[in-house]
């Protein structure tokens, strides 16, 4: 399923200015910005592309547009992952249709359920699209569902598909028993940037960051610094990196990184309901804190 290492970039998704509706209009624009800054890829309609919050067509239209925009200059991963097995191999087969170079699909969320009824989602999934990567997406503080380390060992010994693994799951020890488990047949992501240089020097193959949608230069440079042998400058990014993720929220005000793009000459609207848009006592703050680490 090829190689697949380095800082990949969880992009937002530009919307109209109340948030109601997708905006195609600045995509182009934001992709070329992101790949400017030598991301090694792009991670579409995840939690900081507000992709839950999305309909079945709306993701289908942004897909198709992030794709375009892009044209093969940075490998594209397509969030597919619905809440029913059924839409999520819809838009799994979309996003091969239309060109993208992986999907990544979220565990099945809102009901908890066990380890065979995950296994056959994806399971599903990998026989109704086949000869297409998949990356399976752990994010259990927000699906209520958590990979263990057995399923996903099972999941990459059955499934020959499955490429890898974005882990946003905060835990250290998660991460090191996916990066025993895959033994070099597939690629480990972290997904919570706080955790990079310890994912790295565990054996990870890179990082997805909600940061990465608009700053994603620290991260790079951490890799960079750790692939060099650098520890004293990997040890000075990663400090970095972590104010960084402090000053932008970390994910948890979606708004927080569209303000920043706008700061920075890209408009792509507000959050959708229902997440907020920052106070402007949080904007300013945001603002502040972003000047005092050189970023604005």
């Amino acid at each position: 399923m090829g190689n697949w290492n380095g800082v990949i970039s969880a992009i937002i998704t530009p919307m109209k200015e109340d948030g109601s509706a997708i905006d195609t209009g600045p995509v182009k624009d934001y992709c070329d910005f992101i790949i400017d800054k030598g991301v090694s890829g792009i991670f579409a309609m995840g939690t900081t592309g507000e992709g839950p919050l999305l309909s079945l067509e709306e993701k289908k239209i942004i897909s198709k547009k992030i794709v375009d925009s892009v044209n093969g200059r940075t490998r594209v991963i397509i969030q597919s992952g619905c809440i029913t097995t059924e839409e999520t191999i819809q838009l799994t087969r979309y996003s091969k249709d239309i060109g993208a170079d992986a999907a990544g699909i979220l565990l099945p969320y809102y009901y908890n359920l066990d380890e065979e009824a995950i296994f056959e989602h994806f399971a599903r999934v990998a026989e109704a699209v086949p000869d297409f990567p998949i990356f399976i997406y752990n994010i259990p503080q927000c699906t209520c569902n958590n990979l263990s380390v057995k399923l996903f060992e099972r999941l990459i010994n059955e499934i020959d598909t499955i490429a890898g693994i974005k882990t946003s799951n905060p835990d250290i020890f998660q991460i090191i028993g996916f990066v025993r488990a895959a033994k070099n047949k597939c690629s480990v992501f972290i997904g919570s940037d706080g955790l990079v240089l310890a994912g790295l020097s565990s054996g990870a193959s890179g990082v997805v960051s909600g940061n990465a949608s608009v700053f994603p230069e620290p991260l790079i440079d951490l890799y960079n610094a750790f692939n060099r042998g650098e520890r004293e400058k990997c040890i000075e990014y990663q400090q970095l990196v972590d104010k960084m993720r402090t000053a932008l929220g970390d994910g948890y005000y979606i708004d927080a990184y569209k303000k920043t793009l706008s700061i920075l000459g890209i408009e792509v609207g507000k959050p959708r309901k229902p997440n907020r848009e920052l106070t402007k006592e949080e904007f300013e703050k945001l603002r502040k804190s972003l000047s005092e680490l050189g970023f604005l």
